[in-house]
């Protein structure tokens, strides 16, 4: 009897572990081959968001995915609001979004997490890939940062609604789209703001901002989708075009006093630069200094293995080689004239005679300064991807030797004050 008493409990409490489960909707990712999307959608289902959630039955998202009109599996992304009444329609908690998007000869996923009844983006992530099994390997990773960030507990931050770019001339509205999903994304990483994705206008959501203090509500709609309580924060977006460079304009704004509180722009050339723009650009709106991408993620959205840092590092040996090949023009720059000051004291020691009153000197110098130089070349890669401040703050360190006024060689060290 007791066995069976045993038995009986520790089925009814995995019975109820599994119960305590969120349920989780899957929707197929729009955008990339035919097919893709789909694929890649149900691949991700299959990683270690099974264990943390109920994911819900592919076979039930295709049917509610069949008869939602709003969907789009082509090379437009899905909007919120579509995201948000499948979710309903499916039972499920949260849903997850992705699209696919061209970045020259690779591909751009961009996946979003939704809480269902707040209307809100837990989190978000992307990767870049050429083939899609090069995407299989990464998808684990996604999936422990989507996990990861609804287990965290919510934080004490600025609830900003983020609403649809307002296109200008000439301008890419895919490129623009994706690059505000991307700018949501370091946002949310910033903590400094809590994301609610939107689709309506800076002007609509204003005058729903305004309904709701006045304490009616006009649209029965937006209450049943749990939109009665609106951020007070909203981020207007705008792409321009400035000659063949593209613009991309963002500015904060309180609704209740209609005042603009942040404002910033950023250029850039194609999408791939874009990214790093999106990054630079979240920074200037939270104040948030260093690095808003995950461990070691380079600007395109690529994480980089420890291997491939020490590798940068290696290179660096050599001229500075690994700093230019990972764009990083300044520490390049910084290390080729290191490397260049000791060859030069260097080739001064050996033009020396042994009796020279200077003999050692410039030798020892020279050595000292090859030293240095490499350990600040082994150093730049992790500096460069973890904190991008302070690379540009080693930047403006100067190091010259000049000649001293009673002769001879001093060291003269200077710092470039940035206005």
């Amino acid at each position: 009897m007791k066995n069976r008493l045993l038995v009986f409990l520790c089925v009814v409490m995995v019975n109820a572990g599994a119960a305590a489960k969120d349920n989780l909707a899957v929707l197929p990712f729009s955008g990339g081959e035919e097919g893709e999307g789909d694929t890649i959608a149900e691949l991700f289902s299959f990683t270690e968001l099974s264990e943390a959630f109920s994911i819900i039955p592919r076979t039930s998202i295709n049917q509610a995915v069949a008869k939602e009109q709003n969907f789009q599996l082509g090379t437009n992304m899905t909007d919120p609001d579509t995201a948000i009444v499948l979710g309903k329609q499916l039972g499920a908690r949260y849903v997850v979004s992705g699209s696919i998007t061209s970045l020259g000869n690779r591909k751009l996923l961009i996946i979003a997490i939704l809480k269902i009844d707040e209307l809100r983006q837990i989190a978000g992530d992307f990767q870049t890939y050429a083939r899609i099994e090069e995407i299989q390997d990464k998808l684990p990773g996604m999936a422990r940062n989507i996990i990861d960030a609804v287990t965290r507990p919510p934080l004490d931050a600025g609830r900003l609604a983020v609403t649809p770019v307002e296109m200008g001339n000439n301008t890419d509205s895919s490129v623009a789209d994706t690059l505000v999903r991307i700018l949501s994304i370091f946002l949310i990483r910033s903590g400094k703001y809590l994301v609610y994705p939107r689709t309506a206008s800076l002007e609509q959501v204003q005058a729903e901002y305004d309904t709701q203090l006045s304490g009616e509500t006009a649209d029965e709609h937006i209450v049943s989708m749990g939109r009665g309580d609106n951020p007070r924060l909203v981020l207007s977006v705008g792409a321009r075009r400035l000659g063949r460079r593209n613009m991309f304009n963002a500015a904060i704004i309180d609704l209740e006093s209609g005042v603009q509180l942040i404002g910033r722009s950023v250029n850039y050339d194609t999408l791939d630069d874009g990214i790093s723009a999106m990054e630079n650009l979240a920074r200037e709106l939270t104040g948030v200094r260093g690095s808003l991408g995950d461990t070691d993620t380079a600007a395109n959205g690529e994480k980089k293995s420890r291997g491939a840092v020490f590798g940068y590092g290696a290179l660096n040996l050599v001229g500075g080689l690994g700093s230019f090949i990972q764009r990083d023009w300044g520490g390049g720059a910084t290390l080729l004239a290191g490397y260049g000051a000791a060859a030069g004291l260097i080739g001064w020691e050996l033009s020396l005679d042994y009796e020279d009153k200077l003999a050692g000197i410039p030798g020892a110098v020279g050595l000292g300064v090859a030293g240095l130089t490499a350990v600040y070349g082994f150093i730049r890669p992790f500096v460069y991807q973890r904190n991008r401040g302070l690379t540009e703050t080693a930047d403006r360190i100067n190091f010259a030797l000049v000649p001293g006024e009673r002769g001879g060689t001093v060291v003269r060290l200077s710092y470039t004050l940035k206005f």
